[in-house]
């Protein structure tokens, strides 16, 4: 029985050794999305304690844990495709955009949380302004899906 696990034990960590080798050029990306996914989960908390008055609330914690997995297994794939078609400038590219969308819409998050703790704060409110309204008049994608939302939320509401 000892033998059996021992040698699964070795088989896992063979497996997890190779499997970090191979995907050791987007480590850093890993990273920053578990950074973004902390920040944006702690500030969530500590707004829904402070400022809704509710306790720790392991449905949304889930479900927060559910998005950012999603957003693991979309850079992951992307950086599998890109590799065995060899086009890892592209793949690559496409992971960065990823990584960026993540980063503007979890900022626009935790700007929104923090203006809700610091309702005071002028320069809170200001990059949230900027971040959440101004920006998107930079980029033209970005401004088409913020009105393609509104359409969808208001026929929602009409229905």
């Amino acid at each position: 029985m000892d033998n059996i696990l021992n040698g699964t034990k070795n088989i896992l960590a063979t497996l997890f050794s190779v499997a970090m080798a191979y995907f050791a050029p987007i480590q850093d990306m890993v990273f920053t999305i578990f950074f973004l996914f902390l920040v944006n989960c702690i500030v969530g908390m500590v707004t829904g304690m402070l400022v809704e008055r509710e306790g720790f609330r392991l449905r949304k914690f889930v479900h927060c844990i559910a998005e950012t997995l999603a957003f693991y297994l979309i850079v992951v794939c992307l950086f599998v495709v890109g590799k065995n078609m060899d086009n890892m400038n592209g793949a690559m590219q496409a992971i960065g955009g990823v990584i960026y969308s993540i980063l503007y819409f979890y900022s626009v998050n935790v700007l929104r949380n923090l203006t809700y703790i610091f309702p005071d704060s002028k320069t809170l409110v200001f990059l949230y302004y900027v971040v959440s309204f101004e920006f998107i008049k930079k980029i033209p994608a970005l401004q088409r899906f913020n009105d393609y939302c509104k359409h969808k939320t208001e026929n929602n509401e009409n229905d």
